[in-house]
Protein backbone atom coordinates (compact mmCIF):
# COMPACT_ATOMS: atom_id res chain seq x y z
CA UNK A 1 0.00 0.00 0.00
CA UNK A 2 2.61 2.27 0.94
CA UNK A 3 4.40 2.23 -2.99
CA UNK A 4 0.61 3.24 -4.32
CA UNK A 5 0.90 6.24 -1.81
CA UNK A 6 4.27 7.14 -3.15
CA UNK A 7 2.77 7.11 -6.55
CA UNK A 8 -0.35 8.64 -6.37
CA UNK A 9 1.83 11.56 -4.37
CA UNK A 10 3.97 11.72 -7.71
CA UNK A 11 0.94 11.96 -9.62
CA UNK A 12 -0.52 14.73 -7.95
CA UNK A 13 2.02 16.71 -7.38
CA UNK A 14 3.42 16.67 -11.02
CA UNK A 15 -0.20 17.52 -12.52
CA UNK A 16 -0.12 20.50 -9.98
CA UNK A 17 3.34 22.17 -10.67
CA UNK A 18 4.47 20.88 -13.84
CA UNK A 19 1.68 19.70 -16.35
CA UNK A 20 -1.24 21.43 -14.51
CA UNK A 21 -2.58 23.75 -17.71
CA UNK A 22 -1.26 21.46 -20.40
CA UNK A 23 -3.40 18.47 -18.96
CA UNK A 24 -6.44 20.51 -18.12
CA UNK A 25 -6.21 21.80 -21.53
CA UNK A 26 -6.07 18.27 -23.35
CA UNK A 27 -8.86 16.94 -21.13
CA UNK A 28 -10.94 19.64 -22.02
CA UNK A 29 -9.87 18.90 -25.27
CA UNK A 30 -11.12 15.35 -25.37
CA UNK A 31 -14.08 15.85 -23.60
CA UNK A 32 -15.21 18.64 -26.49
CA UNK A 33 -14.16 15.84 -29.32
CA UNK A 34 -16.87 14.01 -27.51
CA UNK A 35 -19.58 16.00 -27.38
CA UNK A 36 -19.10 17.81 -30.55
CA UNK A 37 -18.27 13.56 -32.39
CA UNK A 38 -21.97 13.14 -30.82
CA UNK A 39 -24.14 15.00 -33.27
CA UNK A 40 -25.95 12.62 -35.71
CA UNK A 41 -24.74 14.69 -38.43
CA UNK A 42 -21.01 13.30 -37.84
CA UNK A 43 -20.89 9.58 -38.43
CA UNK A 44 -18.67 8.46 -36.04
CA UNK A 45 -19.21 6.27 -32.63
CA UNK A 46 -16.50 6.65 -29.17
CA UNK A 47 -15.25 4.65 -26.95
CA UNK A 48 -13.48 5.56 -23.59
CA UNK A 49 -10.73 3.51 -22.39
CA UNK A 50 -8.75 3.67 -19.10
CA UNK A 51 -5.76 1.43 -18.01
CA UNK A 52 -2.87 0.83 -15.80
CA UNK A 53 0.63 0.44 -17.11
CA UNK A 54 3.24 -0.87 -15.67
CA UNK A 55 6.65 -2.02 -16.85
CA UNK A 56 10.46 -1.70 -16.66
CA UNK A 57 13.22 0.71 -17.97
CA UNK A 58 15.49 -1.36 -20.69
CA UNK A 59 18.87 -0.68 -19.07
CA UNK A 60 21.65 0.83 -20.72
CA UNK A 61 24.82 2.44 -18.85
CA UNK A 62 22.82 5.77 -18.91
CA UNK A 63 20.07 5.05 -17.29
CA UNK A 64 20.94 1.66 -15.44
CA UNK A 65 22.28 3.25 -12.22
CA UNK A 66 19.11 5.08 -11.10
CA UNK A 67 16.23 2.14 -11.90
CA UNK A 68 15.03 1.80 -7.76
CA UNK A 69 11.56 0.33 -8.65
CA UNK A 70 9.35 -0.45 -11.38
CA UNK A 71 7.37 2.02 -13.57
CA UNK A 72 3.70 2.81 -12.68
CA UNK A 73 0.94 5.02 -14.32
CA UNK A 74 -2.35 5.42 -16.53
CA UNK A 75 -3.50 5.92 -19.50
CA UNK A 76 -6.80 7.55 -20.31
CA UNK A 77 -7.95 7.56 -24.22
CA UNK A 78 -10.74 8.51 -26.10
CA UNK A 79 -11.65 6.42 -29.64
CA UNK A 80 -13.02 7.47 -32.57
CA UNK A 81 -14.91 4.27 -34.30
CA UNK A 82 -15.89 5.52 -37.96
CA UNK A 83 -18.97 4.77 -38.93
CA UNK A 84 -18.94 5.94 -42.71
CA UNK A 85 -17.04 9.14 -43.15
CA UNK A 86 -13.53 7.52 -42.58
CA UNK A 87 -13.58 5.12 -45.32
CA UNK A 88 -9.57 4.23 -45.28
CA UNK A 89 -10.08 2.75 -41.70
CA UNK A 90 -12.39 0.89 -42.60
CA UNK A 91 -10.12 -0.85 -45.26
CA UNK A 92 -7.57 -1.28 -42.56
CA UNK A 93 -10.16 -3.82 -41.04
CA UNK A 94 -12.29 -0.87 -38.87
CA UNK A 95 -8.99 0.77 -37.67
CA UNK A 96 -10.21 2.97 -34.37
CA UNK A 97 -8.44 6.69 -33.99
CA UNK A 98 -7.53 7.27 -30.51
CA UNK A 99 -6.39 10.53 -28.85
CA UNK A 100 -4.43 10.08 -25.16
CA UNK A 101 -3.46 11.33 -22.16
CA UNK A 102 -0.54 8.85 -20.12
CA UNK A 103 1.45 9.46 -17.04
CA UNK A 104 4.42 7.17 -15.96
CA UNK A 105 6.26 7.43 -12.97
CA UNK A 106 9.75 6.16 -14.21
CA UNK A 107 11.16 4.54 -11.17
CA UNK A 108 13.51 6.88 -9.59
CA UNK A 109 11.93 10.79 -8.12
CA UNK A 110 15.19 12.37 -7.74
CA UNK A 111 17.17 11.29 -10.92
CA UNK A 112 14.33 10.27 -13.61
CA UNK A 113 11.25 11.77 -12.08
CA UNK A 114 8.00 11.64 -14.41
CA UNK A 115 6.46 11.89 -17.59
CA UNK A 116 3.15 13.33 -19.08
CA UNK A 117 2.57 12.03 -22.45
CA UNK A 118 -0.11 13.56 -24.89
CA UNK A 119 -0.67 11.41 -28.15
CA UNK A 120 -2.45 9.99 -30.80
CA UNK A 121 -2.42 6.59 -31.68
CA UNK A 122 -3.88 3.98 -34.07
CA UNK A 123 -5.78 0.60 -33.04
CA UNK A 124 -5.72 -1.85 -36.14
CA UNK A 125 -7.54 -5.50 -35.29
CA UNK A 126 -5.94 -8.22 -36.99
CA UNK A 127 -8.15 -10.65 -35.58
CA UNK A 128 -11.71 -10.06 -34.83
CA UNK A 129 -13.99 -12.84 -33.32
CA UNK A 130 -17.20 -12.07 -31.46
CA UNK A 131 -15.32 -12.18 -27.77
CA UNK A 132 -11.96 -11.28 -28.73
CA UNK A 133 -10.12 -8.83 -30.86
CA UNK A 134 -6.46 -8.74 -31.24
CA UNK A 135 -3.98 -6.79 -32.76
CA UNK A 136 -1.50 -3.74 -33.20
CA UNK A 137 -1.29 -0.19 -31.84
CA UNK A 138 1.07 2.38 -33.05
CA UNK A 139 1.82 5.67 -30.74
CA UNK A 140 2.78 8.88 -31.70
CA UNK A 141 2.80 12.06 -29.56
CA UNK A 142 5.55 14.38 -27.20
CA UNK A 143 6.04 13.53 -23.84
CA UNK A 144 6.92 16.17 -20.86
CA UNK A 145 9.33 15.50 -18.44
CA UNK A 146 9.98 16.89 -15.40
CA UNK A 147 13.60 14.95 -14.70
CA UNK A 148 16.66 15.95 -17.09
CA UNK A 149 20.44 16.72 -17.67
CA UNK A 150 19.54 20.43 -16.42
CA UNK A 151 18.04 19.77 -13.00
CA UNK A 152 19.83 16.69 -12.18
CA UNK A 153 23.63 17.04 -12.38
CA UNK A 154 25.57 17.80 -9.55
CA UNK A 155 28.18 20.51 -10.12
CA UNK A 156 28.21 24.05 -9.99
CA UNK A 157 26.80 26.25 -13.04
CA UNK A 158 30.80 26.74 -14.59
CA UNK A 159 31.28 22.59 -14.96
CA UNK A 160 27.83 22.19 -16.21
CA UNK A 161 28.78 20.90 -19.44
CA UNK A 162 32.34 19.19 -18.81
CA UNK A 163 30.82 17.52 -15.36
CA UNK A 164 28.11 14.77 -16.22
CA UNK A 165 28.70 11.83 -13.96
CA UNK A 166 25.81 11.49 -10.77
CA UNK A 167 23.66 13.19 -13.55
CA UNK A 168 20.21 12.13 -15.94
CA UNK A 169 22.09 11.65 -19.02
CA UNK A 170 19.43 10.03 -20.87
CA UNK A 171 17.08 12.78 -21.38
CA UNK A 172 17.92 16.84 -22.19
CA UNK A 173 14.90 18.50 -22.86
CA UNK A 174 11.60 19.17 -21.14
CA UNK A 175 9.46 18.45 -24.37
CA UNK A 176 10.45 15.07 -26.07
CA UNK A 177 9.17 12.95 -28.53
CA UNK A 178 6.77 10.02 -27.66
CA UNK A 179 6.89 6.89 -30.06
CA UNK A 180 5.42 4.10 -28.30
CA UNK A 181 4.25 0.10 -30.41
CA UNK A 182 2.01 -2.02 -28.38
CA UNK A 183 -0.08 -5.58 -28.99
CA UNK A 184 -3.38 -5.71 -27.95
CA UNK A 185 -6.03 -7.65 -26.66
CA UNK A 186 -9.84 -6.65 -26.02
CA UNK A 187 -12.16 -9.26 -24.56
CA UNK A 188 -16.06 -8.02 -25.06
CA UNK A 189 -18.06 -8.95 -22.17
CA UNK A 190 -21.39 -7.15 -21.96
CA UNK A 191 -23.18 -3.83 -23.53
CA UNK A 192 -20.23 -2.20 -25.17
CA UNK A 193 -18.05 -3.02 -22.07
CA UNK A 194 -13.85 -4.65 -22.93
CA UNK A 195 -11.24 -5.99 -20.17
CA UNK A 196 -8.28 -4.62 -22.12
CA UNK A 197 -4.73 -5.80 -21.95
CA UNK A 198 -1.75 -4.36 -23.84
CA UNK A 199 2.15 -5.22 -24.16
CA UNK A 200 4.23 -3.26 -26.03
CA UNK A 201 7.41 -0.62 -26.47
CA UNK A 202 7.77 3.21 -26.00
CA UNK A 203 10.74 5.56 -26.63
CA UNK A 204 11.36 9.32 -25.33
CA UNK A 205 13.49 11.12 -26.63
CA UNK A 206 14.24 14.79 -28.55
CA UNK A 207 16.09 13.23 -31.35
CA UNK A 208 19.44 15.16 -30.83
CA UNK A 209 18.29 18.60 -30.80
CA UNK A 210 19.19 19.08 -26.95
CA UNK A 211 21.85 17.13 -25.60
CA UNK A 212 21.80 14.63 -23.46
CA UNK A 213 19.68 12.64 -25.21
CA UNK A 214 20.48 8.96 -24.78
CA UNK A 215 16.69 8.51 -24.27
CA UNK A 216 14.44 6.05 -22.77
CA UNK A 217 13.30 2.85 -24.24
CA UNK A 218 10.58 1.15 -21.95
CA UNK A 219 8.60 -2.14 -21.90
CA UNK A 220 4.88 -1.85 -20.64
CA UNK A 221 2.32 -3.76 -19.99
CA UNK A 222 -1.23 -2.19 -19.66
CA UNK A 223 -4.47 -3.49 -18.19
CA UNK A 224 -7.85 -1.80 -18.04
CA UNK A 225 -11.24 -1.21 -19.44
CA UNK A 226 -12.77 -0.02 -22.70
CA UNK A 227 -16.28 0.98 -22.32
CA UNK A 228 -18.69 1.86 -26.17
CA UNK A 229 -21.50 3.63 -25.10
CA UNK A 230 -22.92 3.74 -28.88
CA UNK A 231 -23.08 -0.24 -29.07
CA UNK A 232 -25.86 -1.55 -29.30
CA UNK A 233 -26.60 -4.86 -27.77
CA UNK A 234 -27.94 -6.14 -31.04
CA UNK A 235 -24.42 -5.89 -32.57
CA UNK A 236 -22.72 -7.53 -29.22
CA UNK A 237 -25.57 -10.33 -29.25
CA UNK A 238 -24.76 -10.97 -33.15
CA UNK A 239 -20.98 -11.15 -32.41
CA UNK A 240 -20.32 -7.83 -34.67
CA UNK A 241 -19.04 -5.40 -31.60
CA UNK A 242 -16.22 -4.69 -34.06
CA UNK A 243 -17.70 -5.08 -38.08
CA UNK A 244 -18.74 -1.81 -38.31
CA UNK A 245 -21.22 -0.94 -41.17
CA UNK A 246 -19.99 -1.33 -44.82
CA UNK A 247 -20.55 1.54 -47.63
CA UNK A 248 -20.64 1.69 -50.92
CA UNK A 249 -18.23 3.29 -51.92
CA UNK A 250 -15.86 1.38 -54.33
CA UNK A 251 -12.94 -0.75 -52.66
CA UNK A 252 -10.55 0.85 -54.99
CA UNK A 253 -11.92 4.21 -53.88
CA UNK A 254 -10.90 3.97 -50.07
CA UNK A 255 -7.80 5.97 -49.73
CA UNK A 256 -7.89 7.82 -53.53
CA UNK A 257 -5.16 5.61 -54.60
CA UNK A 258 -5.60 5.87 -58.35
CA UNK A 259 -2.43 4.39 -59.75
CA UNK A 260 0.06 2.02 -58.20
CA UNK A 261 3.41 4.23 -59.20
CA UNK A 262 4.06 7.46 -58.12
CA UNK A 263 7.86 9.15 -57.65
CA UNK A 264 8.13 11.60 -54.30
CA UNK A 265 11.14 14.27 -54.32
CA UNK A 266 11.29 16.32 -50.72
CA UNK A 267 13.70 18.71 -49.17
CA UNK A 268 13.73 18.89 -44.88
CA UNK A 269 15.92 20.52 -42.27
CA UNK A 270 16.20 20.64 -38.75
CA UNK A 271 18.41 21.91 -35.94
CA UNK A 272 20.63 19.46 -33.31
CA UNK A 273 23.19 20.09 -30.48
CA UNK A 274 26.54 19.28 -30.14
CA UNK A 275 27.48 16.11 -28.18
CA UNK A 276 26.85 17.14 -24.11
CA UNK A 277 30.75 15.94 -23.50
CA UNK A 278 31.97 18.25 -26.02
CA UNK A 279 33.80 21.28 -24.66
CA UNK A 280 32.55 24.28 -27.06
CA UNK A 281 32.50 27.03 -24.55
CA UNK A 282 28.90 25.46 -23.82
CA UNK A 283 26.04 23.85 -26.05
CA UNK A 284 25.90 24.79 -29.69
CA UNK A 285 23.30 24.03 -32.43
CA UNK A 286 24.50 23.41 -35.60
CA UNK A 287 22.05 22.57 -38.97
CA UNK A 288 21.14 19.07 -40.56
CA UNK A 289 18.78 18.56 -43.39
CA UNK A 290 17.96 15.63 -45.70
CA UNK A 291 17.25 16.08 -49.47
CA UNK A 292 15.44 12.83 -51.06
CA UNK A 293 14.08 11.04 -54.41
CA UNK A 294 12.21 7.82 -54.27
CA UNK A 295 9.79 5.74 -56.49
CA UNK A 296 7.01 3.66 -54.31
CA UNK A 297 4.95 0.92 -55.85
CA UNK A 298 1.72 0.76 -54.48
CA UNK A 299 0.07 -2.70 -54.94
CA UNK A 300 -2.93 -2.23 -52.69
CA UNK A 301 -4.66 0.76 -51.36
CA UNK A 302 -3.14 0.56 -47.15
CA UNK A 303 0.85 -0.44 -48.30
CA UNK A 304 3.53 1.02 -50.52
CA UNK A 305 6.89 -0.07 -51.30
CA UNK A 306 9.64 2.08 -52.61
CA UNK A 307 13.60 2.33 -53.44
CA UNK A 308 14.88 6.09 -52.84
CA UNK A 309 18.07 7.67 -52.83
CA UNK A 310 18.71 10.04 -49.60
CA UNK A 311 21.16 12.78 -49.11
CA UNK A 312 21.78 13.99 -45.94
CA UNK A 313 23.82 16.88 -44.29
CA UNK A 314 24.86 17.20 -40.54
CA UNK A 315 26.84 20.57 -39.61
CA UNK A 316 28.30 18.95 -36.61
CA UNK A 317 30.95 17.76 -38.64
CA UNK A 318 32.67 20.32 -39.74
CA UNK A 319 34.16 20.41 -36.04
CA UNK A 320 37.69 19.36 -35.63
CA UNK A 321 39.13 17.39 -32.42
CA UNK A 322 40.61 18.73 -29.24
CA UNK A 323 44.08 17.30 -30.83
CA UNK A 324 43.98 19.10 -33.36
CA UNK A 325 42.93 22.95 -32.45
CA UNK A 326 42.40 25.55 -34.39
CA UNK A 327 42.43 29.58 -33.87
CA UNK A 328 38.47 29.56 -33.41
CA UNK A 329 38.31 28.36 -30.21
CA UNK A 330 34.33 27.08 -31.36
CA UNK A 331 35.18 24.68 -33.90
CA UNK A 332 37.07 22.39 -31.11
CA UNK A 333 35.44 19.15 -29.92
CA UNK A 334 36.57 17.56 -26.92
CA UNK A 335 34.86 14.29 -27.32
CA UNK A 336 36.91 11.48 -29.06
CA UNK A 337 34.44 10.20 -31.32
CA UNK A 338 35.52 11.49 -35.17
CA UNK A 339 38.69 11.73 -35.89
CA UNK A 340 39.00 14.88 -38.07
CA UNK A 341 41.77 17.16 -38.57
CA UNK A 342 40.87 20.25 -39.81
CA UNK A 343 37.17 21.56 -40.80
CA UNK A 344 35.90 20.77 -44.13
CA UNK A 345 32.10 21.91 -44.82
CA UNK A 346 32.35 17.60 -46.99
CA UNK A 347 32.70 15.89 -44.29
CA UNK A 348 29.26 17.29 -43.70
CA UNK A 349 27.67 15.73 -46.50
CA UNK A 350 26.47 11.69 -46.87
CA UNK A 351 24.62 9.90 -49.68
CA UNK A 352 22.91 6.53 -49.22
CA UNK A 353 20.48 4.33 -50.53
CA UNK A 354 16.85 3.79 -48.94
CA UNK A 355 14.10 0.46 -48.58
CA UNK A 356 11.23 2.39 -48.17
CA UNK A 357 8.37 0.52 -46.95
CA UNK A 358 5.30 2.68 -45.97
CA UNK A 359 1.88 2.29 -44.76
CA UNK A 360 -1.26 4.63 -45.88
CA UNK A 361 -3.89 5.98 -44.14
CA UNK A 362 -6.03 8.33 -46.37
CA UNK A 363 -4.09 11.08 -46.81
CA UNK A 364 -1.76 9.98 -44.30
CA UNK A 365 1.39 7.80 -44.62
CA UNK A 366 4.10 6.40 -41.97
CA UNK A 367 6.78 4.24 -42.87
CA UNK A 368 10.07 3.22 -41.68
CA UNK A 369 13.15 3.27 -44.34
CA UNK A 370 16.13 1.61 -44.29
CA UNK A 371 19.54 2.82 -45.35
CA UNK A 372 23.31 2.50 -46.63
CA UNK A 373 25.45 4.67 -47.00
CA UNK A 374 27.08 4.59 -50.38
CA UNK A 375 28.95 7.90 -49.37
CA UNK A 376 29.98 8.79 -46.55
CA UNK A 377 33.59 10.95 -45.84
CA UNK A 378 34.16 10.36 -42.11
CA UNK A 379 33.33 6.51 -42.00
CA UNK A 380 37.63 5.82 -42.40
CA UNK A 381 37.63 8.37 -38.74
CA UNK A 382 34.87 6.10 -36.47
CA UNK A 383 35.91 5.63 -33.78
CA UNK A 384 38.53 7.85 -33.37
CA UNK A 385 41.17 5.46 -31.78
CA UNK A 386 40.87 2.92 -34.29
CA UNK A 387 41.06 6.06 -36.81
CA UNK A 388 43.36 7.51 -35.25
CA UNK A 389 45.78 4.12 -36.56
CA UNK A 390 44.14 4.21 -39.63
CA UNK A 391 41.40 2.51 -41.81
CA UNK A 392 40.36 1.70 -45.04
CA UNK A 393 36.51 0.23 -44.98
CA UNK A 394 34.64 -0.91 -48.12
CA UNK A 395 30.12 0.06 -47.92
CA UNK A 396 29.85 -2.21 -45.54
CA UNK A 397 32.23 -3.25 -42.71
CA UNK A 398 31.92 -4.70 -38.92
CA UNK A 399 30.64 -2.55 -36.22
CA UNK A 400 29.29 -2.60 -33.26
CA UNK A 401 25.48 -1.82 -33.81
CA UNK A 402 24.59 -1.54 -29.90
CA UNK A 403 27.03 1.56 -29.78
CA UNK A 404 26.17 2.93 -32.95
CA UNK A 405 26.51 7.08 -32.77
CA UNK A 406 28.28 6.92 -29.52
CA UNK A 407 31.35 5.31 -31.05
CA UNK A 408 30.69 5.41 -34.65
CA UNK A 409 27.47 5.34 -36.68
CA UNK A 410 28.58 2.78 -39.13
CA UNK A 411 27.22 2.16 -42.62
CA UNK A 412 23.40 1.48 -41.80
CA UNK A 413 20.77 4.26 -41.07
CA UNK A 414 17.10 4.28 -40.53
CA UNK A 415 14.35 7.33 -41.08
CA UNK A 416 11.22 7.05 -39.18
CA UNK A 417 8.87 9.46 -41.51
CA UNK A 418 5.27 10.56 -41.27
CA UNK A 419 3.86 12.52 -44.24
CA UNK A 420 0.59 14.36 -45.11
CA UNK A 421 -0.57 14.44 -48.30
CA UNK A 422 -1.98 18.63 -48.23
CA UNK A 423 -2.59 18.38 -52.37
CA UNK A 424 -2.57 15.90 -55.06
CA UNK A 425 0.62 16.52 -55.11
CA UNK A 426 2.24 18.66 -51.77
CA UNK A 427 2.87 17.22 -49.04
CA UNK A 428 4.61 17.38 -45.36
CA UNK A 429 6.77 15.62 -44.42
CA UNK A 430 8.49 15.02 -40.57
CA UNK A 431 11.34 12.71 -40.54
CA UNK A 432 13.73 10.90 -37.42
CA UNK A 433 17.15 9.89 -38.75
CA UNK A 434 19.01 7.60 -36.56
CA UNK A 435 22.02 4.68 -36.32
CA UNK A 436 21.04 1.85 -33.89
CA UNK A 437 19.24 3.45 -31.42
CA UNK A 438 20.82 6.68 -31.17
CA UNK A 439 18.62 9.61 -32.98
CA UNK A 440 21.47 11.90 -35.25
CA UNK A 441 18.28 14.59 -36.17
CA UNK A 442 14.34 15.24 -36.33
CA UNK A 443 13.96 17.27 -39.37
CA UNK A 444 10.66 18.55 -41.47
CA UNK A 445 9.73 20.07 -44.48
CA UNK A 446 7.59 19.59 -47.74
CA UNK A 447 7.82 16.92 -51.32
CA UNK A 448 6.09 16.67 -54.27
CA UNK A 449 4.03 13.36 -54.77
CA UNK A 450 3.88 13.00 -59.23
Amino acid sequence: MQIFLVYLKNILYFCSRIMKKTVFLFLFGLISCSIWAKNDSIHYELAYRVNALGGMMVKDDKVDPWIDRPMLGGTFAVEFLPTGRWKSLQQWNNTSVGVGVTYINLGNDKMLGNTVALHGHLNTPFVTLPHFVFGLRPTVGLAFCDKRYSNTYQSDKYAKYSSYEGANQSIGSVVNAFLGLQLYMDFPVRDGFDITLAFGWHHISNGSIIHPNGGYNMLNGELGMRYTPGLSKARVAAGTAYQRPKTDVPHHLYDGVTKKWDVEIFATGGLKQNYYKDNMNGMQFFGAASLGVAAHWQPVSIFKFGLGVDAFYDGYYACVNDEFKTEDSKHVTYFGKTYLKESKVENCFRVGISLQPEFTIGKLTAGIHIGFYVWDPIKNLEPYKEAAKGLDRGIFYSYDFTKASNYQDGWLYTRFILKYLCTKHLFVQIGLKTHGVRAEFIDAGLGVRI
